[in-house]
């Protein structure tokens, strides 16, 4: 397994974002994933309109998972409705 980090940006207007920040732990670890950090730095502007929100909460998250899962992990964020955008790097060992 590799470690990564993954930045995801989400709703502003959840109202509970622990909620779906616990999802998307649930989602890294069927995957066979292990979760070792999850920072939250909160609600943020967004630099132009998505979805036409100006507005998002910012999560940051570090896990291992093997390399070929990391376009499922991909494919399963990009179809949550709550998710604007996420982005995964792989960090140094």
């Amino acid at each position: 397994m590799r470690h990564y980090e993954m930045l995801v940006l989400m709703s502003a207007e959840l109202e509970e974002p622990k909620e779906e920040i616990d999802k998307i732990e649930e989602i890294v670890r069927n995957l066979g994933g292990e979760v070792a950090k999850i920072d939250v730095w909160g609600k943020k502007r967004l630099a132009y309109p998505i979805q036409k929100k100006s507005e998002g909460i910012y999560v940051l998250f570090n896990f291992a998972l093997e390399p070929s899962l990391t376009f499922e992990l991909k494919r399963v964020l990009g179809l949550r409705a709550n998710i604007y955008r996420q982005m995964i790097i792989l960090l140094d060992e």
